[in-house]
């Protein structure tokens, strides 16, 4: 049996190390730290190492809200979503994390792009009133 991405990675020390550092960029970054002014810093850390955890293939359960459900009341323009990915990608690369784990991750969360804003690839699309774009 192959080792678990998360494995690869270095396991629970390396991706919290990498959380932080990236929960911190995104809280403090001028385009979408102001969504975070509010949040918990300890709390979506711990969110985001299960999320990430789970999606890499450790045994860890996600304890968060969905992610449509969590974004829902929240006015996230692709742009703002794609400046997320920025920031991950930077991280990524800040901790030198194997290729094949940085491709798996991007694609991971574009794939829930969806989930979080009704304005994909960055359209500046507003959303109608009373909820998401159909």
């Amino acid at each position: 049996m192959s080792a678990s991405l998360f494995d690869q990675l270095g396991g629970e020390p390396v991706l919290r190390a990498i959380i932080d550092r990236f929960v911190d960029r995104v809280m403090a970054d001028t385009m979408i730290g102001f969504f975070f002014a509010r949040v918990n810093k300890d709390r979506l850390k711990q969110l985001e190492y299960e999320f990430a955890a789970q999606h890499l293939g450790a045994n860890v359960v996600y304890s968060g809200r969905p992610l449509q459900q969590a974004h829902r009341r929240h006015a996230i323009m692709g742009g703002q979503f794609r400046r997320r990915l920025v920031i991950l990608k930077e991280t990524l690369a800040e901790f030198g994390v194997p290729e094949n784990i940085t491709e798996h991750w991007v694609a991971h969360t574009l794939a829930l792009e969806s989930s979080v804003t009704p304005d994909p690839d960055g359209r500046c699309i507003a959303r109608p009133e009373g909820g998401r774009e159909s």
